[in-house]
């Protein structure tokens, strides 16, 4: 952490104060001393556990998903299943374990060198790639489980009527917020109008943008659909900045490098930038309503049918309850899709 410290204090040198964006991309993406690079981030020893290390459910019903896809699109070209993020592995592994088809490949996009042996030790025959650029041209299925919500933001903030940005300086050795003058103008305006005039503070994804038009581009190319699942909302604003450490939430800027920084997705940010591309858009759903429309309650009862134990009974419930019950993730975690403009309609949205 005394490393990543020292690289921020010299950001902040060149001028007083850095973005929150940069902070974030310091802290989880630099080269040598990232969180995302360095640290083991998923599992009980980890920071935090995501959908498909608490229920297999969440895997074999994104299969059937995913299989019904390329049923539907009958593609001659050899089919793949890219899964951005890819955790360790655990979600692709389901997938592949369901579809039962030779003629589809997989990869991982991911750039943390600990869960690329988590994941090829998952699934041996995966491909791995550090950018969308690396990828094979070929009709593909993208699955982004808890991967948007990692890319760095900016945060604005209206004091005395006057917008101003957020940064982040330093003094007696300690992070902390500040304020100043706006730096990308263009940025700003481009999504201030998208709030009401009642709203003091709001949020951008910086990457969204990119990473939207780059997976667009790539399908418009190859065909094929891009799933989302993240935690966010579709109408709102204000401070959702969020750090993770040995699964408990500290200040985002106590412990960087070694904790997890997240923001909720704004998903009407996503919306946008998808018709501006001339994509489709479906959605977006709640978990819980996409997955029990993909029959994740009766793949509950199939596999609760195959076992006499007790205890996996209950531990197959409470794993599924973890993703669909409102009060936990199923209501908070929003799905959507984005395709090229095809006659393509996928299951599990209204």
């Amino acid at each position: 952490m005394e490393k990543i410290k020292t690289i921020l204090n010299e950001e902040i040198r060149k001028k007083g104060y850095i973005s929150i964006s940069r902070f974030m991309e310091i802290s989880l993406s630099d080269p040598k001393e990232g969180y995302y690079v360095n640290q083991k981030p998923l599992g009980k020893a980890g920071d935090f556990i995501t959908a498909p290390d608490m229920t297999q459910i969440f895997g074999e019903v994104i299969g059937a998903w995913s299989a019904d896809i390329i049923n539907k699109i009958k593609s001659k070209s050899l089919f793949q299943i890219i899964d951005l993020g890819g955790g360790r592995g655990t979600l692709l592994k389901d997938i592949k374990r369901v579809i039962k088809n030779d003629n589809i490949s997989f990869g991982f996009l991911e750039i943390n060198k600990n869960l690329m042996i988590n994941q090829k030790e998952a699934l041996p025959e995966a491909s791995h790639y550090k950018n969308i650029s690396d990828i094979p041209n070929s009709p593909t299925i993208f699955i982004g489980n808890e991967f948007l919500d990692v890319f760095p933001i900016n945060q604005y903030i209206k004091i005395n009527k006057i917008w101003q940005e957020v940064f982040i300086t330093t003094s007696n050795n300690r992070l902390h917020y500040c304020y100043n003058n706006i730096e990308d103008k263009i940025l700003f305006e481009e999504h201030k109008r998208n709030f009401p005039d009642e709203v003091d503070f709001f949020e951008v994804n910086t990457m969204i943008k990119k990473v939207i038009t780059d997976i667009s581009f790539f399908l418009k190319r190859n065909n094929g659909i891009c799933l989302f699942i993240d935690y966010g909302y579709s109408d709102g604003y204000g401070n959702t900045l969020q750090a993770i450490k040995n699964h408990k939430y500290v200040n985002p800027l106590s412990f960087p490098g070694v904790s997890d920084l997240t923001s909720h997705i704004n998903f009407s940010h996503i919306i946008n930038e998808t018709k501006n591309l001339g994509m489709n858009f479906f959605g977006p759903t709640t978990q819980r309503n996409f997955l029990i429309k993909l029959g994740a309650l009766e793949r509950l009862k199939i596999l609760k049918k195959s076992t006499n134990s007790e205890k996996i009974k209950k531990d197959l419930e409470k794993g599924l309850n973890r993703i669909i019950e409102n009060s936990q993730m199923g209501e908070l975690f929003k799905v959507c899709a984005i395709s090229p403009k095809t006659k393509l309609i996928p299951e599990g949205f209204d």
